[in-house]
C-alpha cells in the first residue's frame, strides 16, 4: 500500500530538512518528527530538550519514513541549476564566479544580498526544490515496499 503524504506535512518535511534537521513521518498518524541531525557540528545543542522525540522515533522506527537531507553536492546543484535561470547575463555571470570558489555557498548568499529580487526568487526555487525532493524520497519509499510485497 502506498503511503500518501498531504502537502502542509510535505512542506513542512522539506523546510524542517533545508534547516539541518533529521526528518519522520509517522505512517499512522500522519505525525512529523525531527530532531537535530547529530552529523551536523551542532554548537551547544542540548541533546536532552530532543531526546524525548529520538526516542519515540526509535520505539517505533518500523512505521516511519526517514527522509534525509540533501548532500553538500545535491545543494550546490540547486545553486549552479538557479544561476542558469537568471536572464541578466552580467549577474549571472557574477553569481557563476561566486560559486566558483572556496565557500561557494557563503559566497552565493552574500552576491544574493546586492539582488533583494533574487534573493526572494532564489529562496523559492530553493523551496520548490526541497518539496520535489521529499516527494522523490516518498516514491523511493513507496517503490521500495512494493518490491517487498
Amino acid at each position: 500500500m502506498n503511503v500518501e503524504i498531504k502537502s502542509d506535512a510535505i512542506i513542512e518535511i522539506a523546510d524542517l530538512l533545508d534547516s539541518g534537521m533529521k526528518c519522520f513521518y509517522h505512517i499512522p498518524t500522519g505525525e512529523v518528527e525531527s530532531h537535530p541531525d547529530d552529523s551536523q557540528d551542532y554548537v551547544d545543542l542540548d541533546e536532552e530538550i530532543w531526546q524525548e522525540v529520538i526516542d519515540k522515533v526509535e520505539s517505533d522506527y518500523k512505521n516511519y519514513i526517514k527522509f534525509e537531507k540533501m548532500d553538500s553536492r545535491e545543494s550546490f546543484q540547486i545553486m549552479e541549476n538557479y544561476v542558469e535561470t537568471i536572464d541578466d547575463k552580467n549577474i549571472q555571470q557574477r553569481l557563476e564566479d561566486a560559486i566558483r570558489f572556496r565557500k561557494p555557498f557563503q559566497n552565493f548568499n552574500q552576491m544574493l544580498e546586492n539582488f533583494p529580487d533574487l534573493r526572494e526568487k532564489w529562496f523559492k526555487y530553493k523551496d520548490d526544490y526541497y518539496r520535489k525532493y521529499v516527494v522523490e524520497q516518498l516514491d523511493i519509499y513507496n517503490q521500495l515496499q512494493s518490491d517487498e510485497e
